[in-house]
């Protein structure tokens, strides 16, 4: 990542790695910086005991639509990479 300052949020490292134009391997080889899924973690713990406010609970909700599309892209990424015959 070539930005001064480290991404705030999931959606934010996900942007900075797309506006890049990636290959599909750096795609399929993302995975969140350790500070996200330290933050990820704790707000599981937290839906996990009910002490989720409603701006922790729109956290969750982005680090969930973020894990879908992230699953999404590189199901179709290996879905073309089988169909061209491409080593995985």
């Amino acid at each position: 990542m070539s930005d001064d300052h480290a991404p705030s949020s999931l959606l934010e490292e996900l942007a900075i790695l797309f506006a890049d134009s990636p290959s599909p391997k750096a795609i399929l080889d993302f995975r969140p910086s350790q500070p996200l899924v330290d933050r990820a973690n704790e707000l599981l713990q937290l839906s996990r005991t009910n002490h989720l406010d409603d701006e922790t609970k729109g956290e969750l909700n982005q680090f969930e639509f973020a894990e879908i599309l992230m699953r999404l892209v590189k199901a179709r990424i290996r879905k073309n990479q089988n169909k061209a015959g491409a080593p995985q």
